[in-house]
């Protein structure tokens, strides 16, 4: 456990499956569902299912068993007979007569066999594995900025995959979002992730051109775009969606409670574990803090949640106020985010190069003494925070300033200020 941080997770090195890929399926929920057609890729991200499983107890077995397989590194063959031994499941298999419930009509349904077992196999290992892989590729990304996509063993490949065999874009770059294998049932494309310097070497690909198609679901007459060559309900990145999930859902609860215990858990989510892995170059985001209801309206910002990622910690102006991988000063800094909703006083900036920035002066009363090495005289001043528009309103710059000088910047760039005491 590392020092300073005793709500961290510890880390084993003990031999095992990839930890991202196991906590993945452990943490998905239940869905029922009669056919795969009837659960879209954002539930499949965070539930487990299976189809013609319709019920939950049934479910817990199935994925116990799944579980077993990716944390032992079982073969299919053991998966295979540790499932047909298990007695919760003895009796899901061969055929069955049962009641559709989008059409309401009694039909023979397959239930298990040794292809569908095999299907739920590959399924879902690939897919926890490509989650995983993408939590290790962001966390990892600056020294491995790139992806190069990569076919499988398989003898034969889909047109559309093989076509894609040696792409080598950005980890940011919007392709990934849908292109993120395994792209299909019994997929075993995958990617690899590429160094600045080597992808230069052999060329940075150009944006492809990836066509849609209209997908019609037989079972609802719903249609749907989805990208030609990915099969219909496999057109979505796993792993970033999980962590979009996860932040969304965060957000919404923070700005469900009460101010008093709003503002506590802020501060306690910006000086956590998590904020501190996010420094060290962990995926995704987290929020620190939110405007005041006042504050927001005045800016006429309609989402007042300000988030952190790894490129705050990447592009922070410290000014020398203290060292930034020191512990005490990262908690330090933290908490004066989580402090950005008592400020009264902003200035507005729309660049020149189409960004936004929202300039925040947070008063020398809620600043604080970072560490013993910090300049004293620095850190008795106020300090403006600076937000950018990007990935929602994301923290960008932390420096002391004054008010004067904070207004007189203002004014110079052609800010529009805010003010909310009436001075």
């Amino acid at each position: 456990m590392a020092e300073g941080f005793p709500d961290r997770p510890g880390y084993s090195f003990d031999p095992g499956p990839p930890p991202e890929a196991s906590r993945y399926l452990r943490n998905k929920g239940f869905r029922p569902g009669f056919s795969w057609a009837d659960v879209e890729p954002e539930e499949h991200a965070v539930a487990f299912s299976v189809a013609k499983a319709m019920e939950v107890d049934l479910l817990e077995a199935m994925r116990g068993e799944v579980q077993k397989a990716l944390d032992q590194g079982l073969p299919f063959e053991a998966f295979a007979k540790s499932w047909r031994s298990n007695p919760k499941l003895a009796d899901w298999w061969g055929r069955r007569e049962m009641v559709d419930p989008v059409s309401g009509e009694r039909v023979e349904a397959q239930l298990g066999s040794p292809r569908r077992l095999r299907t739920i196999y590959n399924a879902n290992l690939r897919t926890a594995r490509a989650a995983g892989q993408w939590e290790r590729i962001e966390r990892t990304k600056a020294a491995f900025p790139f992806l190069e996509y990569r076919t499988g063993p398989s003898e034969t490949h889909r047109k559309h995959h093989l076509a894609k065999a040696g792409l080598i874009l950005p980890v940011d770059a919007a392709f990934w979002d849908e292109w993120m294998p395994p792209n299909g049932w019994g997929c075993k494309c995958w990617v690899r992730q590429v160094t600045a310097g080597e992808a230069k070497r052999r060329g940075i690909s150009a944006d492809p051109a990836v066509p849609d198609t209209v997908w019609e679901n037989a079972r609802t007459g719903e249609r749907r775009i989805v990208p030609q060559g990915i099969d219909p309900g496999w057109q979505r990145n796993p792993g970033k969606l999980r962590l979009q999930n996860m932040e969304a859902a965060l957000a919404r609860k923070l700005q469900d409670l009460p101010e008093a215990a709003r503002t506590t858990a802020l501060r306690d989510i910006a000086t956590s574990w998590r904020v501190q892995r996010i420094m060290d170059g962990a995926p995704g985001r987290a929020p620190v803090g939110m405007l005041s209801t006042d504050m927001a309206a005045a800016a006429g910002i309609p989402d007042p949640m300000i988030w952190v990622t790894r490129a705050t910690f990447e592009h922070l102006v410290l000014d020398h106020l203290g060292d930034p991988k020191d512990a005490a000063f990262r908690k330090a800094l933290m908490s004066l985010v989580a402090n950005v909703g008592q400020a009264v006083l902003a200035a507005m900036e729309d660049r020149a190069d189409g960004t936004r920035t929202l300039r925040i002066l947070i008063p020398f009363d809620h600043y604080f003494h970072v560490t013993e090495s910090a300049r004293p005289e620095k850190s008795q001043r106020p300090t403006a925070l600076v937000l950018w528009f990007d990935e929602g309103m994301r923290v960008r710059t932390i420096t002391p300033t004054t008010e004067k000088r904070f207004r007189d910047d203002a004014t110079r760039k052609g800010n529009r200020v805010i003010s909310l005491k009436g001075t």
